[in-house]
């Protein structure tokens, strides 16, 4: 018969995925910073536009970090109230990639590159969506 005070475990994919959370929550906190060296590359991209500039970096850049932050306290400490933030980022970001894709020039890159990037983002988007769907009844 099992416990039903038993705290719920994490897991290796909730753990993980939470460093990555929080990883991207100091990346955008840290957009407005690439400026200070500009770089083609620099810039949050969000709603298919990749924004330029100390401004909207720094707006974008604190809003989406503040959620990553968020979203990766829920992760953590196995928190319901996560499942909504999860099931929002899993369709933000194929939105979010499709978007880009039509609005911003094209820039090249490998294949390996593309592949990698979509499996960690759909892995980091949508897995997690799908984990925490899964497992919502152990969460607290």
């Amino acid at each position: 018969m099992a416990n039903e005070n038993a705290r719920p475990q994490r897991g290796t994919f909730l753990t993980v995925m939470t460093v990555l959370f929080v990883l991207l929550a100091i990346s955008d906190f840290a957009k407005p910073i690439q400026f200070g060296h500009p770089n083609a590359a620099a810039g949050i991209v969000e709603f298919g536009r990749k924004f330029h500039g100390v401004m909207p970096n720094l707006i974008l850049g604190t809003l989406f970090g503040i959620l990553f932050l968020v979203y990766a306290y829920g992760l953590w400490n196995l928190r319901s109230w996560v499942l909504p933030i999860a099931i929002g980022y899993a369709f933000y970001v194929p939105y979010n990639v499709v978007l880009f894709t039509y609005r911003e020039p094209p820039v090249i890159r490998s294949i390996p590159f593309i592949v990698i990037w979509l499996a960690v983002a759909l892995t980091g988007s949508i897995g997690t969506a799908i984990y925490v769907a899964y497992n919502h009844q152990t969460l607290r």
